[in-house]
């Protein structure tokens, strides 16, 4: 089996959290590291989101707002209530990091999936993987994407895609779409983010 190739799922007790988290980046870090180079893990690659069972895909016509909120009211519909996500995460990355020490986006990426904090578990998580975006200023404003993947340029600048510091992490209110915060791989406390964030949703019920 290749270093990205996903392993034999894990029992049910060790399915999430850190460790779980963890075990699952190492599928996609390869087998060489290479210290003080830029590119320390030559043979790493990102986490595709199609080898995510938590994240999902965005597309043309699911990555706006209102669709992505529509899309979880549908599904939340026939979940009992007892069990249903409280708010939206949107996940943009490009993995260019991935060969990189600190890597960001992959980090993010299985830190969600693998839920690394409980408090995921209130969240329906959409995610999607774009190309590198250098010079994008304002987002959304280079036409980078192009074809079938135009739409993507549009998602850029919808959620204020910066690149440079990882992931970028929108919390949506699925009540209104409203976006509640914004942040990035580099100055991420996903505990402390997920706090907050559901506390001000509780707010807007109230």
């Amino acid at each position: 089996m290749s270093p990205a190739s996903p392993a034999t799922a894990p029992t049910p007790g060790d399915e999430y959290g850190p460790a779980a988290a963890l075990e699952f980046e190492l599928r996609y870090k390869g087998d060489c590291c290479q210290p003080g180079a830029l590119h320390c893990y030559p043979k790493a690659q990102g986490v595709p989101l199609a080898d995510c069972v938590n994240i999902i895909p965005m597309t043309d016509s699911l990555w706006t707002p209102a669709q992505l909120c529509a899309d979880f009211q549908k599904r939340m519909s026939t979940i009992a209530e007892r069990n249903r996500k409280k708010g939206i995460i949107v996940l943009l990355k490009t993995e260019r990091c991935a060969t990189k020490v600190s890597r960001a986006c992959t980090i993010t990426t299985v830190a969600l999936e693998k839920r690394s904090t409980p408090l995921v578990d209130n969240f329906l998580i959409y995610g999607v993987q774009l190309k590198p975006r250098d010079g994008d200023i304002p987002p959304g404003s280079l036409p980078i994407e192009t074809g079938a993947d135009a739409w993507k340029n549009e998602a850029a600048g919808e959620y204020r895609f910066a690149q440079g510091p990882g992931a970028t992490l929108v919390f949506l209110n699925p009540g209104n779409g409203s976006k509640i915060a914004t942040t990035n791989a580099a100055a991420l406390d996903l505990q402390k983010m997920l706090q907050d964030v559901l506390l001000k949703i509780e707010d807007t019920l109230r």
